[in-house]
This record gives structure tokens, sequence and C-alpha cells, in this order.
């Protein structure tokens, strides 16, 4: 599908057509859905995303913020070369891409790019998932049972099968809604390329990291050793 973008005084704004008609500055900044009471709730992450309501459906904002050493020089300013190479059109023309698969992750809904001299910072509005919940608020409450093991390897399977690399698949990256349906979120730098048993590997290794991070954290992550190999054995078997 076509991504509609338009030229502003000081950068570009694009959307996805098929949700929305058109789209303004104001749609990525927080104070004009709190001035019009849409707020629904927030989260932190590296910076703050935004839950809001409008038009009978729920939407994310969410800023791009930079990670590691490089964010103490700049948490939130990346160098301009042109609107495609930036990292929030890749990651909205990839889950556009992934919406044309069938692939179960956001729908993208519009993004921003604004300039400032050489630099420019970057927004991304995705519809949310509905009664979802990420892996790691999950395994706080309680052990899972097999059968979402099953379709947590089967979906990150189906991602794979169609070539499609996840950057950081961590337990905040893997939600699951009141369906048990699964998703897979924050395609930040993540691309399709051709299905390689080594990057395939490297994204299971990302994940089982992610397992033990939370679990050595204070409070108790509730998996077993037996839960891996039991997700590890449908992953193989799904692919």
């Amino acid at each position: 599908m076509q991504i509609e973008k338009q030229k502003t005084a000081d950068g570009w704004l694009f959307y996805n057509p098929a949700v929305w008609q058109q789209v303004s500055d104001a749609y990525f900044d927080p104070r004009h859905w709190q001035q019009n009471r849409a707020v629904v709730g927030q989260a932190m992450g590296r910076g703050k995303t935004l839950f809001f309501r409008f038009e009978h459906r729920e939407f994310v904002l969410r800023h791009y913020h930079r990670g590691g050493l490089v964010a103490k020089l700049s948490n939130d300013r990346y160098l301009y070369s042109s609107l495609q190479r930036s990292r929030v059109w890749k990651e909205f023309s990839l889950l556009m891409k992934l919406q044309t698969l069938k692939l179960p992750a956001p729908v993208p809904i519009a993004g921003r790019v604004k300039r400032k001299g050489l630099s420019f910072q970057a927004d991304l509005i995705l519809e949310r998932i509905s009664g979802a919940k990420d892996l790691a608020k999950l395994l706080s409450e309680r052990r899972l049972p097999l059968d979402l093991w099953q379709k947590i390897a089967e979906t990150i399977a189906q991602f794979h099968r169609a070539g499609v690399y996840h950057a950081d698949l961590n337990l905040r990256n893997i939600m699951v809604d009141d369906q048990q349906q699964v998703w897979l979120i924050d395609f930040d730098n993540g691309r399709i390329c051709r299905p390689r048993k080594k990057w395939q590997q490297a994204n299971l290794a990302r994940f089982y990291r992610s397992l033990e991070k939370e679990q050595a954290k204070p409070g108790y992550c509730h998996w077993l050793e037996s839960d891996w190999q039991y997700f590890v054995a449908c992953y193989q078997q799904a692919l």
C-alpha cells in the first residue's frame, strides 16, 4: 500500500491512507491529546510512550530516543540525510509490508521527521493492540501454560519464515492480547532479508537473554528451563 507524505516547513509528515485521510503536526504533540482529554495511558521505556483515543480507536504515540553511549551526547536527535534513510520511515515502511504479509504486528498510522540543521527528531503513531500485555508483565504474574509458549514459538517462526528480522526480540516486544493472539512490536532497525539460520538463532538468543535478565531482577519471573526447551522444540517444528 502507498504511503502518503507531505512536506512541512521543517521536515516531513507521512501516514497510512487506509486509516487516516490527513495528519498534522499537532497529532505528534502529547499536549494536543492532553488538552483534548484523549490520553488513556502511558508507558515508560527509553522515553515516555503515550496512549490516546481518537475517532473511537486507540493509538500509541512514540518519540524516538537513542540508546547506549551515544544517548549521552543527544538522546533524541539523529543525523539527517534523507526521509527514506530515517529510522522512522524505515520502521513505518516495514510495518506496512508486515500488514501486506498479514503478520501480527501493529498497524502503522503516521510518522514525522522534524529537522533542525543537520539533525532531526522523529515520532511514530501506531494503532494500539487492544487488551494486550507484554511477556515481562505476564511472566511476573504467573507461569505461562505450554500452549501459550507454543503460540509464541509459532508466531516468531512465522516472522522468520517471511524473512523478518527483529532487532530487539525481548520480553517487552512480545505481546499477548486477551484473545491469546501473540504479537511482535517495536520494529526499529528491523528489516526483511533472506531467511538464514544465523540471524534467526541470534533472535532466539536475544529472547533467551531477556528471560535471564528479567529473572535476575527483584521480583520473580515465572519460567523454567523446561518451558524454554518446549518453546525451542515448537519453534523448530513450526519453522
